[in-house]
């Protein structure tokens, strides 16, 4: 998604409807993040996305343009899979979310593998299931949606996972 060119519709649709900044926002987003997001110095969350939407009286199509649409799309798709717990499936398809979701795309990965990799633990695959942990500690702290809660969650499964890991291998070193 091109925050430039996002910014800069989000604007024309206001001064359209000859609205001021302050009016647009409400109590919803700061005065300064709509500045941030018209000027395509930030990028709107899908939450925001909507609610812009709404008070400007357009589609969240209308807003992003036709060619995002389907990054949209792609989003909402990780975020239904993450729901129904085809985790593989969300990890596959987030890591094709575009840049422009770098922080969304962040958010799921590190929830998709720390979820994934306590599967993984469970059914034996240790060694899988500590790469996800890693990656899920690594993401976990990306972007404005990073979660300490996730990365602790993370990090106390990549050391459950080497005490186990450890008792393995020394068990086949064991003459």
């Amino acid at each position: 998604m091109d925050r430039a060119a996002l910014g800069s519709r989000i604007k024309e649709a206001r001064l359209a409807k000859k609205l001021t900044q302050t009016e647009v926002v409400g109590s919803f987003i700061t005065r300064n993040m709509l500045s941030q997001i018209e000027s395509g110095t930030a990028t709107p969350s899908i939450r925001t996305l909507n609610y812009l939407a709404e008070v400007l009286d357009l589609s969240v199509e209308q807003l992003i343009g036709a060619e995002e649409s389907s990054d949209l799309a792609l989003l909402q798709e990780v975020k239904q899979r993450l729901r129904e717990g085809a985790l593989e499936e969300a990890l596959e398809k987030a890591v094709a979310l575009p840049e422009a979701f770098a922080d969304e795309r962040a958010a799921l990965l590190a929830r998709a593998s720390l979820l994934r990799g306590e599967e993984l633990a469970q059914q034996g695959a240790l060694p899988r299931a500590a790469e996800l942990a890693r990656r899920a500690a690594e993401f976990s702290d990306v972007g404005v949606y990073a979660n300490q809660n996730i990365k602790a969650q993370a990090l106390l499964l990549l050391g459950q996972l080497a005490e186990e890991l450890a008792e393995y291998y020394r068990k086949l070193a064991e003459p």
